[in-house]
């Protein structure tokens, strides 16, 4: 028994929301290039600030978190893609089990969101750390003469993905709460 209609229930819509925020903070961290931010980890000879605002986090390497960020995006869109498509194979809705099951996605929901919060955290502090070590040349997208041929930074893309990851957060916690307070079984047919 196959159920089309998850697809357009509430929990089905929100599987593709999140799906959607998943993706958009997928491609904005890949398009964030972490050669700048390799630039200001290894350059001692750029502006940096000596203000008391810099935190733990700023010591964390570039790529460290982007690769990190990288592949919990990544599975947690599989997980949430494979879930997706089994409610709907399997028609779940309308087995004996579903409360269990579903306090179960509710539980990995909440899982989920933790996980994106904390490498959303790390990715704005990316995002930040590059803006306050490079000041003027990357806030006004200049470029920058290195040993390697002139480059310019590509100001906001971990900003932009620490935002999806933000929202997807959000996503997570709102399915999670629909789940615990059964909400999606009211509106079943």
């Amino acid at each position: 028994m196959v159920d089309k209609s998850y697809i357009v229930s509430l929990l089905g819509c929100a599987n593709l929301i999140e799906l959607t925020l998943l993706t958009g903070g997928f491609i904005a961290v890949c398009v964030a290039s972490t050669g700048y931010g390799q630039l200001v980890d290894s350059s001692s000879n750029l502006s940096q600030t000596n203000n008391a605002d810099l935190t733990i986090f700023y010591d964390i390497n570039v790529y460290t978190i982007k690769q990190a960020d990288q592949g919990i995006l990544i599975t947690i869109f599989l997980l949430t893609f494979c879930s997706l498509f089994a409610h709907i194979i399997f028609a779940f809705r309308y087995r004996y089990s579903w409360h269990r099951l579903s306090t179960v996605v509710a539980v990995l929901c909440v899982i989920y969101a933790f996980a994106i919060l904390v490498i959303s955290i790390l990715v704005a502090c990316w995002e930040d750390k590059m803006r306050k070590r490079l000041t003027n040349s990357y806030v006004t997208n200049s470029i920058l003469s290195t040993s390697n041929p002139s480059i310019k930074p590509q100001i906001g893309s971990a900003a932009a993905a620490a935002t999806f990851g933000f929202a997807a957060c959000l996503a997570y916690l709102a399915e999670a709460l629909i789940r615990f307070r059964r909400l999606a079984d009211k509106i079943q047919t």
